[in-house]
């Protein structure tokens, strides 16, 4: 159908073509396409016509609301296609932005943007590396968990339960041994028994122990005051 047409049809469409598709066209087994690829005339036409007026339409171009098709300087600023230091700023002052200078100062902008980010990463490195573990620091003040913690056959929602039914049978031991040990007697031998604990934490575990040995010691001390 292409070789029924006429050859100054054959050579307007030529025209449009690049010069790949041309050198695609002279391959072929064509003698007339050939022929026209290769015509002075078809060249002519695309130097002085057809280029000219794609470079027109890409420098000055408008799309079909009126808009500029060839991007400004600030959008290919803000595209990251032209990069530079101020170069927004300095663009719109009228300066040069690519001088020798200019591409020397952005280099050196970045970096010192690299030397920065590195040394705020070494930081928090080194703070994280520095900062005590917290499982190291409780090992340290002799803070274990319960020996319940470690079974896997026993839920952790019930492990606050497992600790106040320790609770209470430590205290039901306690006021059995002070039922059965008659009287202040049974105490004397549990606090010898436990004389270290007694002695190395002070008052607060003799209170803890024996609550209201305070109002005792008070009221002996009022009768010795009033006497």
């Amino acid at each position: 159908m292409l070789l029924d047409l006429a050859p100054e049809l054959i050579l307007h469409i030529f025209s449009f073509l690049d010069l790949p598709d041309l050198d695609v066209l002279r391959r072929l087994n064509l003698p007339v396409l050939t022929r026209l690829a290769d015509d002075p005339a078809l060249h002519n036409n695309r130097l002085r016509v057809t280029s000219p007026a794609r470079v027109k339409h890409g420098l000055f171009g408008l799309g079909p609301r009126g808009d500029v098709l060839r991007p400004s300087v600030g959008e290919l600023v803000q595209r990251g296609v032209m990069r530079g230091l101020a170069i927004e700023r300095r663009w719109r002052a009228g300066s040069y932005f690519y001088s020798h200078l200019s591409v020397v100062q952005y280099e050196t902008s970045l970096l010192l943007a690299r030397q920065h980010a590195g040394n705020v990463v070494s930081v928090h490195l080194r703070r994280r590396s520095a900062a005590p573990n917290p499982l190291k620091r409780l090992h340290q003040s002799q803070v274990y968990p319960d020996i319940e913690s470690s079974y896997l056959s026993i839920s952790r929602s019930l492990l606050p339960i497992i600790r106040k039914l320790k609770f209470s049978l430590q205290r039901d031991k306690l006021a059995r041994m002070v039922r059965d040990g008659s009287g202040i007697l049974g105490v004397n031998k549990w606090l010898e028994g436990r004389a270290h604990i007694v002695h190395d934490s002070g008052e607060r575990v003799r209170l803890a122990i024996c609550p209201d040995i305070r109002k005792i010691v008070g009221f002996y001390e009022a009768l010795t005051t009033a006497k």
